[in-house]
């Protein structure tokens, strides 16, 4: 008896509404679901996951964390369609949740379905002013519509929220650099540096504003800390090899030419093309390596 009491008055907390018999019979089973649900979520058991928080939404659909939960099982398996149907339904039974309105949000963006990310996003950050994450998915939302202004705003807001997050001061970053603002861009990146001392995209951002101010040498130390951090950022290869050629048409100093064609050659190699510069970035360097040859 005392055992169910205790049940009873968990319930209450998660769910005042649910105060008769059966009801409270039904949340304790769905709860029951759910949490074991999560556990296997947690220990990356999906299919399992995914069967027991079907059987607590069977057992009390009304029980928002279950969608929820589920729509995380989805989310981590990238099925964004199911995602999207499992946190629509948490919200609609919980909408005052705003981590409820940011998974749906990012569901939807990565679903490419960039209206209903933004109404989203936008209704997660009314709830709780507070959210980094959701200020810094809205300004992706913004910057994949092409309005930086209010791209500049959300990542902004994110930043001041939590400074430690180095992914809103690279997009915004790159969102100066895009515009030619490489002055603006270098101030983003040293902020980024600053609060986030081992983030190597800081340093690789901030390697790349500093190139397009034309001040290589230090462009090309932000690009060798960028590497210390993370020896696979193939981008820094490619950008420190960029940097010193730049450099070299300066210098003509044959040490910065020999930098040039050893960063540009590690980031053609084998596994650093695989990983990731692209094929454009490739050739690009591939050219740059047969100018360099002939000079």
């Amino acid at each position: 008896m005392h055992r169910y009491l205790k049940a009873l008055l968990l319930i209450s907390v998660i769910m005042p509404a649910c105060d008769a018999f059966v009801c409270s019979r039904e949340r304790i089973k769905a709860m029951e679901l759910s949490n074991r649900g999560a556990d296997e979520f947690k220990n990356n058991l999906y299919d399992s996951a995914e069967r027991d928080l079907k059987l607590s939404i069977q057992t009390d659909p009304t029980f928002e964390m279950a969608h929820y939960n589920l729509g995380k099982v989805y989310q981590k398996q990238r099925k964004w369609d199911k995602a999207i149907e499992a946190f629509e339904a948490a919200t609609q039974r919980a909408p005052g949740n705003s981590n409820f309105f940011y998974d749906l949000g990012e569901s939807y963006l990565e679903a490419k379905q960039i209206d209903k990310a933004e109404s989203a996003l936008k209704k997660s950050t009314e709830l709780d002013p507070a959210l980094f994450k959701a200020h810094w998915r809205l300004g992706l939302v913004y910057l994949s519509l092409e309005r930086p202004k209010e791209a500049d705003a959300s990542l902004r807001r994110a930043i001041e929220a939590n400074p430690r997050l180095d992914k809103p001061f690279v997009a915004l970053g790159h969102l100066y650099l895009d515009y030619d603002g490489a002055k603006e861009a270098a101030q983003v990146f040293s902020e980024c540096v600053r609060a986030n001392e081992n983030s190597a995209e800081c340093f690789n951002g901030h390697g790349l504003a500093l190139k397009d101010l034309k001040q290589f040498e230090p462009a090309a130390a932000e690009f060798k800390k960028a590497l210390e951090l993370e020896p696979a950022l193939t981008t820094a290869l490619y950008n420190c090899g960029m940097t010193y050629s730049d450099w070299y048409d300066q210098s003509r100093s044959n040490e910065h030419k020999d930098r040039a064609k050893e960063y540009l050659q590690k980031f053609v190699s084998g596994s650093a093309s695989k990983d990731g510069g692209g094929m454009g970035y490739v050739k690009a360097a591939n050219d740059k390596l047969y100018a360099l040859s002939g000079t």
